[in-house]
């Protein structure tokens, strides 16, 4: 991973992006999971108060998602005695009720008496070659919107 990380890196360094074009890249690619500004998803984290100045850290996050995943973000598989199979986010849970967080973003609350099974499923539901497709100048494009510290004004 770090070669593709340094090639990317290279690319970003190489010129200025327009965040202005790289809007189009993040909502194809990222805003139908994520927040950004309060526009977006709300399966994945709320990207506004990310890291998102520490290119290092964001590279890695894009580049390689299983390196680190937040908490509350960690994917799980649920099995009921009813026979289905349920995947997506704990959103709440006590003793008696777990909430899970599907990938629709809707919330679906289950009693633990009703869950036969509820296991972390061990990866990110982030795709792993988010990058792939893009030309150099999308790419610094998608990272110049990305790497705002406050939303754009048109």
């Amino acid at each position: 991973m770090r070669p593709r990380i340094e090639e990317i890196r290279l690319i970003i360094a190489s010129q200025p992006g327009d965040p202005y074009k790289g809007e189009s890249q993040f909502n194809a690619r990222c805003g139908s999971c994520h927040t950004l500004f309060h526009k977006g998803g709300k399966i994945g984290p709320d990207l506004t108060s990310y890291q998102r100045d520490d290119l290092g850290t964001l590279l890695i996050s894009i580049l390689d998602p299983n390196a680190e995943i937040r908490e509350g973000f960690e994917n799980h598989n649920i099995t009921t005695h009813d026979g289905r199979t349920l995947s997506g986010f704990l959103a709440d849970q006590d003793a008696n009720v777990v909430v899970l967080r599907g990938f629709d973003g809707a919330d679906i609350s289950l009693r633990r008496s009703d869950i036969v099974t509820l296991n972390p499923a061990g990866g990110s539901l982030m795709p792993e070659f988010l990058l792939d497709g893009m030309n150099d100048a999308e790419i610094r494009n998608f990272f110049a919107y990305l790497r705002q510290s406050q939303p754009l004004s048109k």
